[in-house]
């Protein structure tokens, strides 16, 4: 009798893309949507958009008791930064069920890593308050076993600087002194380097980095496909 041939299906990967501006995040994101058709950049949290009110509705309270915690005087939360932390707290719901209805890479653009840093390098002082601790703890766990990968970019401070301001897009350095421009990009990216350690102790996803001055977009384009193309088997093997 002929043998039963068994098609498995290929498994889907939760990735975040990161890197400081500059970076080449948006460059590479587009090369790998076009490269790779199930390559999809998931949506942020966004409250104008009617499907994701009930997932803040439903999440926000749960933060209620964290907001409201006594701690040393320091500036509140501003409405981003709330946002932030209902996307780390319900989000991972969100792109597991994603997910599991697509064999897909779910790119992440201003994803949980992101969220974590910013609101390390600046947010509010109270979050660096012992009472904030077991809230820090829960989400480095909870993002430890939802992201299978990040792609970190970087490049030389100079580099990001002179993109900055040469680039149309707006930001806080551009056109600043060369040190008012290094120290923030130095805050960031120690900030990244702290949250991604956190991660990798709770067990956390693969980490893959890449200079964007040491190689070009369609070397790291195709790592990254193979690194996909690697991981996808090990979760089915």
């Amino acid at each position: 009798m002929p043998k039963e041939t068994v098609i498995k299906q290929e498994s889907s990967l939760i990735v975040e893309l990161i890197g400081l501006a500059g970076a080449g995040k948006t460059t590479v994101s587009r090369a790998l949507s076009q490269r790779d058709e199930r390559i999809q950049v998931a949506a942020d949290l966004e409250l104008r958009k009617k499907e994701h009110i009930p997932i803040f509705v439903g999440n926000a309270p749960s933060l209620l008791p964290v907001f409201l915690r006594r701690c040393p005087p320091s500036r509140w939360f501003t409405w981003d930064e709330i946002k932030a932390m209902v996307y780390l707290k319900g989000w991972p719901k969100v792109l597991k069920q994603q997910a599991s209805n697509d064999n897909a890479v779910i790119l992440l653009d201003h994803g949980p890593v992101f969220k974590l840093a910013m609101l390390q390098a600046f947010g509010p002082e109270r979050l660096e308050s012992g009472i904030f601790e077991t809230w820090w703890n829960n989400m480095f766990k909870q993002w430890a076993t939802t992201l299978d990968m990040v792609i970190w970019l970087d490049a030389p401070d100079t580099n990001l600087v002179e993109r900055i301001n040469f680039r149309s897009q707006r930001h806080i350095v551009k056109g600043k002194s060369e040190q008012e421009a290094g120290d923030f990009l130095i805050r960031y990216r120690t900030s990244y380097k702290q949250i991604l350690a956190k991660l990798e102790a709770n067990g956390g996803p693969t980490i893959l980095q890449f200079d964007t001055c040491q190689l070009s977009i369609e070397q790291i384009v195709d790592e990254l496909l193979a690194a996909f193309n690697s991981r996808r088997g090990e979760n089915l093997s």
